[in-house]
């Protein structure tokens, strides 16, 4: 326990001066040595606001949500209710793409591996209700096809919203609750949040861009993406959601 205090001391000293040097202007670290754990935070979470931050604050996590989602999918997977190498069309019939044949041959292990080989920068707001999902998934009949899938790697956050919708149709219930369900609860997360509507009950960092590259980081003026991309950018969660376990 000595060497986990000397780094917690360590922690506390530097990485206040860290962030100024980086122009961060918040963070929250963790440390787990043998079961147990350190927390340190320093900085504001809002720059316009002033608000410090603390161990107990939410950050967006941005892609590592992806993470959660593929949990998701490999849970189905062990309970049986899901083939990796079936076609995405087994579980959602009505995924299309501008290439029907890619559409069709599309894996769930191409999702999970970004090798389905579709454009996947495609951010489109489907609105908050809880059939958000399946409602963007139907505006990608347009997409291109960019190779064949399984020949090449291409990062692809729509593909990880149609693995969302897999999900939900599997589970038969929205995505957000899923991410309750079945890993929020079962891991004791009380300070974790599904999307921005969430986070607000907490004490919730905003995101931060610099004006200009040498400038000093100001608030963004847009808090989170659409609820509809939730599945590959938007969850929130506190470093340890107040459980003794670590993402």
């Amino acid at each position: 326990m000595s060497e986990l205090g000397d780094i917690h001391h360590w922690l506390r000293e530097r990485l206040p001066a860290l962030l100024v040097e980086h122009k961060v202007p918040a963070a929250a670290v963790a440390v787990s040595v043998g079961g147990d754990v350190i927390d340190v935070a320093a900085g504001v979470l809002s720059r316009a606001t002033g608000v410090e931050a603390t161990t107990d604050s939410v950050f967006q996590i941005g892609s590592i949500t992806k993470v959660w989602t593929a949990t998701l999918v490999m849970q189905l997977a062990d309970e049986g209710k899901l083939d990796l190498d079936a076609p995405v069309r087994r579980y959602v019939p009505e995924f299309v793409i501008a290439d029907g044949d890619a559409a069709a041959a599309i894996t769930v292990r191409q999702l999970l591996s970004h090798t389905a080989g579709f454009e996947g920068d495609v951010f489109t707001d489907t609105g908050k209700g809880d059939d958000c999902v399946e409602k963007y998934v139907a505006t990608l009949g347009d997409t291109p096809q960019l190779f064949a899938p399984g020949a090449m790697f291409s990062y692809n956050n729509a593909g990880y919203c149609v693995l969302g919708r897999v999900v939900e149709v599997l589970r038969g219930k929205p995505f957000d609750a899923c991410v309750r369900e079945h890993l929020f609860g079962p891991l004791g997360l009380t300070h974790a949040a599904n999307g921005a509507d969430e986070a607000i009950l907490f004490r919730a960092a905003v995101g931060h861009i610099q004006p200009a590259p040498d400038a000093d980081p100001v608030a963004a003026p847009v808090w989170a993406l659409a609820r509809s991309n939730a599945l590959d950018v938007h969850l929130f969660r506190n470093l340890l959601g107040h459980r003794k376990w670590l993402f």
